[in-house]
């Protein structure tokens, strides 16, 4: 048997030097967004991967059409550098190569992706991370594959939005463009004029920012999986606005064996009834939903869709699909979407919804389960941090815990709660370092507003400033 896995992998690692290895790959227009993926949330890690000294260890990810590259989608509960991973590729179930460091390719404030070439053409591949970083980490989500060397991510200097503009009929839905979010420039060249049908998915991501997560999910499909583009056509906030994807003419990447014809729209969060811990309110909003079904009417005037359940699809709902997504909360309100897509069609006519404000400090959260938590208050699991649910510890401590989610607990915010800098120094309430604000024991991006204006500033983060 041993004679056999090594003959395996030499024969696999030839087909690599000899610049064969995509022949092994699949095509990024025959993949789904979460192709050959694992998420984790860090209550996840804790419970499914196994601990080894001061790594803990992924299962194998299977990844059947062969895989030399890894690499990571990571969310933090607050700005911070990106944890310490590592991934090797398996063949056969054995180690066919060493365990090989992730880095950086991208990082904005609380979100980072990562790559690593593993050296070697596997059937599997496995991640670890110092259990130490599990405290700090919001989200995991990551790949293994052979990447498409025909499309080689952009350089930064080649940031850009070469591409065809957003058509006129559409700009009456207020969507934000390419330009307006950062894109980088499209590397896509196939085209996939005729549209017939649209796939809805959900990103697995947390929901705040939907700006800064668009930048980073285009980042993971190109860095990591090597695409050209972001792989959906348009994403949906759940602040009620509309982002400009992968350019409309162009073919997807979304739903596996499905992207033909088919444009994909997802939902920015995670809208499942499992494994969304921590990354925001588990059910879409009303102005996502009316939004999308805004966008589903008026491109299906322009491409002669019809708007029935058929032709309006989750991504788990088309054949050959082993996936959750778009998620229980979201796939329940796909007939919502069909009702107003039928009647609002017409994209200049009607003003767009108001989107819904950003959460300022003080704001309670509602459990799914029916309580309401006031700040800093906790269910079992989670806290909520400024009308945002995180996982337990995230904003300070507990100001009163009730774990049933049902009844809530209204205990009150801890007043001017100070923060710890990275670089250790000491913030006071509303107190500012170089690029973000200290809010109620929690760091907010100045760019984004913070909570108001600074009460005092010091930008090398190792000193603080107030009391």
């Amino acid at each position: 048997m041993t004679i056999l896995r090594t003959a395996l992998l030499v024969s696999i690692t030839l087909l690599l030097a000899t610049g064969c290895a995509n022949q092994l790959g699949s095509p990024e227009r025959e993949q789904g967004h979460d192709s050959f993926e694992m998420t984790a949330s860090s209550e996840e890690l804790l419970e499914g991967w196994t601990r080894e000294g001061e790594w803990l260890v992924s299962p194998v990810l299977d990844v059947p059409d062969g895989a030399n590259r890894a690499g990571a989608l990571v969310g933090l509960t607050s700005p911070g550098e990106m944890p310490a991973m590592e991934a090797r590729v398996l063949s056969a179930g054995e180690p066919a190569g060493e365990w090989t460091t992730l880095g950086a390719t991208w990082s904005e404030e609380d979100q980072h992706v990562a790559v690593a070439e593993l050296g070697a053409i596997g059937d599997g591949a496995q991640l670890r991370i110092r259990a130490g970083a599990v405290e700090i980490l919001q989200l995991l989500r990551w790949t293994a594959t052979i990447p498409d060397e025909a499309v080689e991510a952009p350089e930064e200097e080649e940031l850009g939005t070469s591409r065809e503009a957003l058509r006129t009929e559409l700009r009456g839905l207020g969507i934000v463009t390419r330009e307006s979010w950062g894109a980088r420039a499209t590397r896509c060249t196939d085209g996939d004029s005729r549209k017939t049908r649209f796939a809805v998915h959900h990103t697995v991501t947390s929901s705040t920012d939907p700006a800064r997560q668009m930048r980073g999910i285009q980042r993971f499909h190109q860095d990591t999986r090597g695409w050209c583009d972001v792989g959906y056509h348009f994403l949906v906030g759940q602040d009620g606005r509309i982002y400009e994807g992968r350019p409309l003419h162009l073919l997807g990447a979304h739903v596996g064996g499905h992207n033909t014809g088919n444009i994909g729209i997802s939902f920015i969060g995670c809208f499942h009834t499992s494994g969304c811990g921590g990354l925001g309110a588990s059910r879409p909003t009303d102005g996502s939903i009316e939004i999308a079904g805004r966008l589903v009417g008026t491109l299906s005037r322009l491409y002669g869709i019809t708007v029935d359940s058929a032709r309006v699809r989750g991504h788990r709902d088309h054949s050959g699909q082993s996936t959750t997504c778009p998620g229980d909360h979201l796939r329940g309100r796909l007939s919502e979407i069909v009702s107003v897509g039928r009647t609002q069609t017409l994209s200049g006519s009607t003003p767009a919804p108001t989107p819904t404000p950003t959460p300022t400090p003080g704001a309670s959260c509602r459990h799914t389960f029916g309580g309401n938590y006031a700040n800093h208050a906790c269910s079992a699991s989670y806290q909520c941090c400024d009308g945002t649910w995180r996982t337990r510890g995230a904003c300070g401590g507990c100001t009163c815990v009730e774990a049933s989610g049902e009844t809530g607990c209204s205990g009150g915010p801890p007043p001017g709660a100070s923060c710890t800098h990275s670089f250790g120094g000491r913030y006071a309430n509303t107190a500012c370092s170089a690029s973000y604000q200290c809010c109620d024991g929690t760091w907010r991006a100045r760019s984004s507003g913070g909570c108001g204006t600074c009460f005092c500033t010091e930008a090398s983060g190792s000193t603080g400033c107030g009391t």
